[in-house]
């Protein structure tokens, strides 16, 4: 396996123990599975029960009542949703962030995949509702693959040639530097991630085909679309540009030739201005 590959995979962050005791139940459980289970375990870790809370009442769920109790939460995203939320929150703050070997400002990067996450929330939130809640989780983490490809370069000492590898291509094709120095590009890395921290199922071949769509099952060929098209979107370098706005639109076009309705006419409606 690539050196760096490795040593970004040694490195991985562990999951806190709620988060893995939560995950233990859940998959030894099967169709026992229990919502006062999910309750009870979540339930002993005050910050991360208001974290839950917090994110029922923010935009990217959209409920039309106050979420006030855990009971409530974990009844109406259904306990599947929940494991994923919580790992996703549990990675998304479980590391300090340092994209400057991609030649990134931080703040502005990360700001970047918070709209990422709403964007994806907001497009769905009318049509399905459903898929908008099961696609928040992986939202939430679309660039991690980054994040953590950056921590390895800066901890190898090798955060400054990557950044002049890219320099020396304009930042035009970032994933053939990424394959260059990993092997892998950061978005292929993610399904691996998902895997990892075993991620329901659907997620993780859901990322697995972010940049094949059209390969990806019938089960999840959605999903996969509705992600590659906010990848090409909010590009933490290219999103805004013309080519990458009429390349999203492509692809939700490509999707409607296999029947998969994305939902042009709502994507244009809510497309940030500046794009």
């Amino acid at each position: 396996m690539n050196e760096l590959l490795l040593k970004t995979i040694d490195n991985l962050p562990p999951l806190p123990e709620t988060v893995m005791k939560l995950q233990q139940y859940v998959d030894t459980s099967g169709s026992e599975v229990q919502i006062q289970g999910v309750v009870d375990i979540i339930s002993k870790d005050p910050l991360l029960t208001g974290e839950l809370l917090r994110l029922a009442n923010s935009p990217y769920y959209g409920f039309s009542r106050e979420i006030s109790t855990l009971n409530q939460v974990v009844s109406l995203l259904g306990i599947s949703n929940i494991k994923n939320v919580v790992i996703a929150n549990s990675l998304r703050g479980g590391f300090k962030v340092d994209v400057s070997p991609y030649g990134l400002n931080t703040q502005e990067f990360l700001g970047n995949c918070s709209r990422e996450a709403d964007f994806i929330s907001e497009w769905f939130s009318q049509s399905d509702k459903k898929l908008a809640q099961v696609l928040v989780p992986c939202a939430m983490l679309l660039r991690l693959g980054m994040m953590l490809f950056a921590n390895t370069l800066i901890q190898s000492g090798r955060d400054k040639e990557f950044l002049a590898a890219l320099k020396a291509i304009n930042f035009s094709d970032v994933g053939s530097v990424e394959t260059e120095f990993y092997g892998l590009d950061h978005l292929t890395f993610l399904g691996y991630l998902f895997d990892h921290w075993k991620f329901d199922e659907v997620l993780i071949e859901s990322t697995a085909y972010i940049t094949m769509p059209h390969a990806a099952s019938d089960d999840v060929k959605k999903n996969a679309y509705a992600l590659a098209v906010t990848t090409k979107l909010f590009d933490p370098y290219q999103g805004g540009s013309e080519y990458n706005v009429e390349d999203a639109i492509a692809l939700i076009k490509e999707a409607d030739t296999q029947g998969i309705k994305l939902g042009l006419q709502r994507f244009l409606e809510i497309l940030p201005k500046k794009k």
